[in-house]
């Protein structure tokens, strides 16, 4: 084939080449329209938002914590005797009602012996008594010696130290008769039972563990490089990974652990929130506040790793802003970002949004 004859042939493919990415153009084109035309006509998406603000905050450490009951206790007989009955566990029990019944049959008959005792020696008593009324008389008069008189008023006086002896006993028994039935001390669940019924235990032993889930409290380890910064009193920023609360710390135990180098600090908690044996994050401040931007934290949207948030901007639409995160307080939560005071972050609404759609701003009531 010629020179002439390749190069007209090329220039025939480069022509046809073209008139066909022209075609394809020209069709993209309404397709293109229509996309664009669409997206205008989407409705703005609702959403609540919140200020970013500049605060005090203290950076934190959050250390794990455990919901625990201020009163968990292991009930036990006061006496020895076999068990009648004792409840089962999952029984709920206000306080002073009973949580187990031993047998009373050996301590009623104890008791009814002292009761024995105690008339036997009331009436040697009065007898004696009117034995040393009757010496005194006769030694007045010298007819008996004063060694007599003496003895009958010894004997006398033993006997008396013998009633108080046996009303002594006697009082025991009753308590020990009382105590035969095992009472719950607090309000609270049987949650684990020792013993069964027909089984025989001793004092001491343990019967019933009775746990108190209306008083409870928080309890973390802090390590002993925290003690100095904290305070009864003070308030904590506690969650579970789904709720958060602010709470005060109850109590700094000052007597650290020499291998974990920890003190257990005590947090309050309101009631029936959170279920006993609930794992927890306390966040603890570990250094002097500073000045610090924050936002809400339901501000903050944490996707593949990333952190960041939807800001609105002057012309309504939305703003991905990458942050990084810091110490948390109340409901405010630090970061460092392109962010500053006033700026409007979405807090409720951005869970579909995306970067640059049109927003409708609206109170929290009104996102349904």
């Amino acid at each position: 084939m010629t020179l002439s004859a390749i190069l007209g042939t090329g220039l025939r493919k480069t022509t046809r080449m073209k008139g066909q990415l022209g075609l394809y153009f020209l069709l993209a084109l309404p397709l293109a329209g229509a996309i664009t035309a669409q997206a205008q006509d989407m409705p703005k998406a609702r959403v609540v938002v919140g200020e970013v603000v500049n605060t005090e905050m203290s950076p934190t450490l959050t250390v794990p914590g455990s919901v625990i009951s201020m009163h968990d206790s292991r009930l036990a007989a006061e006496t020895s005797a076999t068990v009648d009955w004792v409840a089962e566990v999952g029984t709920q029990v206000e306080k002073g009602e009973p949580v187990a019944r031993l047998n009373p049959r050996l301590l009623s008959l104890d008791l009814a012996n002292r009761e024995a005792e105690i008339k036997s020696t009331e009436a040697q008593i009065e007898f004696r008594r009117k034995e040393v009324a009757r010496l005194e008389e006769l030694l007045k008069k010298s007819t008996i010696s004063e060694a007599r008189y003496d003895e009958a008023y010894s004997t006398l006086a033993v006997l008396k130290q013998q009633l108080e002896q046996a009303k002594a006993e006697r009082d025991r028994t009753e308590y020990l008769l009382e105590k035969s039935v095992i009472r719950a001390p607090v309000p609270g669940w049987v949650v684990e039972r020792f013993i069964s019924v027909g089984e025989y235990v001793s004092a001491g032993s343990e019967v019933v563990r009775l746990v108190d889930t209306k008083e409870t409290e928080i309890s973390a380890q802090a390590p002993l490089s925290l003690v100095d910064g904290l305070n009864a009193g003070m308030k904590i920023t506690v969650t579970n990974g789904v709720n958060s609360i602010t709470t005060p710390v109850r109590a700094i135990i000052p007597v650290g652990d020499n291998v974990s180098r920890m003190v257990e600090i005590r947090l309050e908690i309101p009631e029936n929130l959170w279920i006993i044996g609930s794992a927890v994050r306390v966040n603890l401040p570990k250094d002097l506040p500073r000045k610090v931007t924050a936002i809400p934290r339901d501000a903050l949207i944490i996707r593949a790793g990333r952190n960041f948030v939807f800001r609105v901007n002057d012309e309504g639409k939305s703003e991905n802003v990458a942050v990084s995160t810091g110490a948390i307080a109340d409901n405010l939560i630090e970061v460092e970002g392109s962010l500053k005071a006033g700026d409007r972050v979405i807090v409720r609404g951005g869970e579909t949004l995306k970067a640059g759609q049109d927003v409708e701003i609206i109170s929290g009531s009104d996102l349904s």
